[in-house]
């Protein structure tokens, strides 16, 4: 059965674990030369699920012991890989339904290899020599549809941006206020956030530390800039000069975010195209002189879809300019150069702020 048949036969409710363990094992065995052999032991006498020996004309063997899983969130990773170990095997397999980009990151950092139904796959052996590394789907098909998902909505992406522009520690009842929701709901956000490993928490206490660049592009996955807004495509005449000139001097709130706020922080030139929110792009383009267009344009006024994006902000040359967070956020969802600036942004955001007394 393909891939493609096996997740269409599904109707989003994830296989059985011996429908992954039978699957796994085979794109394992088409990975490997047609011309080794293999030989599959279910249901060991150790802490596997299963081990496959793998045998050169050679006369080279490997045995691999794996472990299959549900699901795997990337906080339990050093614990399955520990278990995993104890198993007497050259080298040690993690099989799911689906595994997240970084669970995929934690089990390589932890030398466990792994193969998950989407295409994910990864499988480092010494002896015989094997490096095999594919990359496949990054989303679920059994996530639940993204209008239920927690990340979309304008009260998580106030909680994000709460812990982003914040200083640790921070308390469920502080986010919930600055998102104007219940701690109920900001509890189970954590909740996700620290099995991520987005966020770093005491038991049942505030939350500590806070990994900025993981946080951000994972709610860059969910919030999707060029979905999430409704965007105006606009000429000012005097190009994006005038235009920054025009909105400068009109004292209208607004935001300039994506690459033009990558400019500014990173003190680079501008792009051809300046992108910032406002409040009725229509109203402002008329105060800018500037003049809808289908093709060529230098102005792009969005009109949000929740205020959050004017939180924030900060002024530099008579400018207002998004939050950091929110252009870091916003970059990743642009077509490139994009998200390589959101990633050289990133770079400084990859150490996690933390309060130090708390850890």
């Amino acid at each position: 059965m393909s891939r493609v048949t096996l997740l269409s036969d599904m109707n989003n409710n994830a296989p059985s674990d011996n429908i992954v363990l039978r699957q796994a094992v085979e794109q394992i065995q088409r990975s490997l030369p047609s011309h080794w052999t293999t030989n599959v032991a279910l249901k060991t006498n150790d802490v596997a699920d299963a081990r496959l020996t793998i045998k050169t004309p050679a006369g080279a063997t490997a045995a691999l012991a794996i472990g299959a899983r549900r699901q795997l969130d990337p906080r339990l990773v050093s614990e399955t890989a520990g278990t995993l170990r104890t198993a007497a095997a050259d080298a040690f397999v993690v099989i799911a339904p689906f595994l997240g980009p970084r669970t995929r990151e934690r089990l390589a950092e932890e030398g466990i290899g792994y193969v998950d139904l989407c295409g994910n796959m990864r499988l480092v052996l010494d002896r015989p020599t094997v490096f095999i590394s594919t990359r496949g789907d990054e989303s679920s098909p059994w996530a639940v549809p993204r209008s239920t998902r927690s990340l979309h909505a304008p009260k998580a992406c106030r909680i994000v941006r709460a812990l982003a522009d914040g200083d640790p520690p921070f308390g469920v009842r502080q986010l919930a206020a600055s998102a104007g929701t219940d701690p109920g709901y900001v509890s189970r956000l954590l909740d996700l956030f620290h099995r991520e490993e987005l966020i770093e928490r005491e038991p049942r206490g505030p939350i500590v530390a806070v990994h900025l660049a993981r946080l951000l592009r994972r709610w860059a996955e969910d919030y999707a800039f060029g979905e999430a807004h409704r965007f105006v495509a606009l000429a000012h005449p005097h190009g994006v000069p005038g235009a920054l000139a025009r909105l400068r001097d009109a004292q209208v709130p607004h935001a300039v975010t994506a690459r033009a706020g990558a400019a500014a922080l990173s003190g680079t030139a501008l792009p051809g195209v300046v992108a910032a929110y406002v409040d009725n792009p229509e109203r402002v383009a008329a105060i800018l002189g500037a003049e809808p267009v289908d093709a060529g344009a230098n102005l792009l006024l969005i009109d949000p879809f929740d205020p959050f994006v004017f939180e924030g902000t900060w002024e530099t040359s008579g400018l207002r300019y998004a939050a950091r967070a929110q252009i870091i956020a916003d970059l990743l969802g642009c077509p490139p150069p994009g998200p390589a600036q959101a990633a050289s942004l990133l770079e400084l955001a990859a150490v996690p702020v933390a309060n130090a007394a708390a850890l």
